[in-house]
């Protein structure tokens, strides 16, 4: 789906792709076109300025001072957006662009005048037949996103999280710059006596802004907060997975707590097959978290607007250096720091130093390729992409330092956040909305420019989040997290021992046997995402059409499936998601239904 897309006027591909997609088109100038979705868009406009947003239910900026900034050329101060503004000065042939704290709405350009393609979109996809970059390839396979302000074809930048646009056009000039807005991670003084109370009344505010919500309910800190926040908000809670998992009790204990209606749905195998898939490249250009389907499904049916915990992990502190670290050392840290000398080990392990935390981040083997087509995989061992992708990561570290960071803590942090959060695990919720009809509380700006100032060391372990769910509904904590086995009310070392113990329990069939005998929840099964039905050899055959020979193994995939416990089923199901998704992209070239699917992106709005 194609939001936007701006090229020059005598280059609009075909005009039945143009009505096929039902596009709005303002002029720029003589040469250029802004072409636009009119029914995800809304558009405004003043004497000077016009103005096109499409973004997070109910999150349009005002206007007026958007045009006060521009004039102003206070450009730095639009940062916070909760969706994508285009600004267009009437008469000027000059467009800005503005995207959101996270990078989670992608812009992408090719500052070059001469390309065939799109010069600037909110979609890969009016580039599909650039060069692919296969850097970003690896690096998608890897974690599930690209790193800094690459993307997946060559000469096409993706717009670095927080980032404006600038782009000068006229009858024989083009040009398009990316700038910094205001960097929140830096730069403000911290109030430990404001910070819960501050953070309280902004997830209150925010939670007036739901007229009727559909809240994603795990169980975790993440949703407990967010449904301690909307409870007055009458919210539909929504969860899925393995009904007779652990987790699912832990929700289906909390409905009824709040006497909130509770929708249940187990994960179908029928349901996971190629259409579906199709479905989710058509609509995100993205395979990412197709199990969340359902859920979208259900919120457009009853028009709510979806909400989930993503982005959850700034507030919670779950991006500390500390996950860096290997096995026992990173427990060992933990454990230290619960008991207030875990400073001490850190110095020691040198996590406060940015190159061995850069050390711990880069990549080193080309074990992801182990699927691949097999000439294709020979052809890119030899392409030096394990150099040039850790050389990516050193540049954006580079470029974070250059913006005033010096705080390896930080940089982590907006590291991932801006990365994993942005790119990856927000797909869960921005993948299954339903035409943009989603609202995220922990992308609201006055909460994520708080949260920044507070010290990662006071955030960690979800300590901010307990301190306000028991402020709002300290009920809530009454019931232990999916991790541990200990109530949320219990303190952090409780908590974390009740973690260790789930593992033996796990792992033992006398101590599982007296677990089941003793807990409230001892005849319900470890572990929600059950995909053991779902990741089975004759699915990869239902899959065929999407896995292009030319990318990919199948017979690797299926034989991994006959080898595996089934433990693994989850991340061999994520790892195939990713591989349709660069499919979709056809890197290889080759492959008529890859190719066809790739073109195919004129699709009717109406049925978003």
């Amino acid at each position: 789906m194609t939001i936007f897309t701006l090229t020059q006027a005598d280059r609009r591909s075909s005009e039945n792709e143009i009505q096929c997609s039902n596009m709005s088109v303002l002029p720029i100038g003589t040469h250029y076109s802004l072409l636009f979705d009119p029914f995800v868009t809304s558009r405004s406009g003043s004497a000077n300025w016009e103005f096109i947003w499409y973004g997070e239910h109910n999150t349009q900026p005002d206007f007026k001072r958007v045009e006060s900034l521009l004039e102003a050329e206070s450009l730095t101060a639009l940062w916070g957006m909760r969706g994508v503004l285009i600004a267009v000065k009437r008469n000027h042939n000059l467009i800005y662009i503005f995207n959101d704290c996270f990078g989670a709405f992608p812009i992408f350009f090719n500052n070059s005048e001469d390309s065939k393609n799109a010069l600037i979109s909110d979609s890969l996809q009016p580039f599909t037949g650039s060069v692919p970059d296969w850097v970003s390839f690896y690096q998608f396979l890897c974690f599930g996103y690209t790193i800094g302000g690459y993307s997946l074809y060559k000469d096409v930048q993706r717009l670095k999280a927080n980032h404006g646009l600038k782009i000068e056009v006229n009858d024989s000039y083009f040009s398009a710059r990316s700038f910094p807005l205001k960097n929140f991670w830096v730069g403000r003084n911290y109030v430990s006596t404001r910070s819960v109370n501050d953070l309280i009344d902004i997830v209150r505010t925010e939670a007036n802004m739901f007229e009727e919500p559909q809240l994603m309910m795990s169980g975790g800190w993440d949703s407990r907060l967010l449904l301690a926040a909307l409870e007055k908000r009458r919210p539909e809670l929504y969860t899925h997975g393995d009904l007779h998992s652990r987790e699912i009790a832990i929700v289906r204990d909390i409905a009824q707590l709040c006497g909130l209606p509770l929708v249940e749905r187990a994960f179908d195998p029928s349901g996971f097959d190629s259409n579906l898939f199709r479905q989710y490249l058509a609509r995100n250009e993205s395979a990412m978290f197709t199990h969340w389907d359902a859920a979208g499904h259900y919120a457009q049916n009853k028009n709510l607007v979806m909400t989930a915990g993503t982005f959850g992990e700034m507030l919670g502190g779950h991006y500390g250096t500390i996950n860096v670290l290997p096995g026992k050392k990173k427990y060992l840290s933990l454990l230290l720091h619960m008991m207030g000398v875990g400073g001490k080990f850190d110095h020691m392990l040198m996590q406060r130093d940015s190159q061995v935390i850069l050390n711990y981040l880069k990549v080193s083997s080309y074990h992801v390729f182990w699927f691949l087509n097999e000439e294709l995989r020979e052809a890119l061992k030899s392409k030096n992409l394990i150099e040039e992708s850790n050389q990516r990561l050193e540049e954006l570290f580079t470029a974070y330092q250059s913006q005033g960071m010096d705080d390896i803590q930080l940089m982590f942090e907006r590291y991932y956040t801006e990365h994993r959060g942005g790119q990856y695990i927000n797909r869960q919720l921005t993948n299954a909305a339903r035409g943009l009809n989603y609202r995220n509380i922990f992308t609201n700006k006055d909460l994520v420019e708080t949260v920044a100032s507070i010290p990662f060391s006071m955030r960690a372990h979800n300590k901010l989040n307990k301190a306000i769910i028991q402020r709002l509904k300290p009920e809530l904590l009454k019931f232990p997290m999916a991790a541990t086995l200990t109530s949320a009310k219990r303190p952090l070392l409780m908590q974390e021992l009740s973690r260790a113990a789930r593992k033996v329990v796990e792992g033992n069939s006398r101590a599982y046997k007296f677990y089941s005998a003793h807990s409230r929840y001892g005849d319900c099964r470890f572990g929600w995402n059950n995909f053991r039905d779902i990741v089975q050899p004759e699915w990869i055959d239902e899959l065929m059409p999407l896995l292009s020979p030319h990318l990919w193994d199948t017979n690797k995939l299926k034989q991994a499936i006959v080898n595996g416990s089934g433990d693994g089923s989850y991340p061999l199901f994520d790892m195939i998601s990713k591989a349709i998704t660069l499919g979709f992209f056809n890197p290889a070239g080759s492959d008529s239904n890859t190719q066809n699917l790739a073109h195919n992106f004129c699709e009717p709005t109406g049925i978003y």
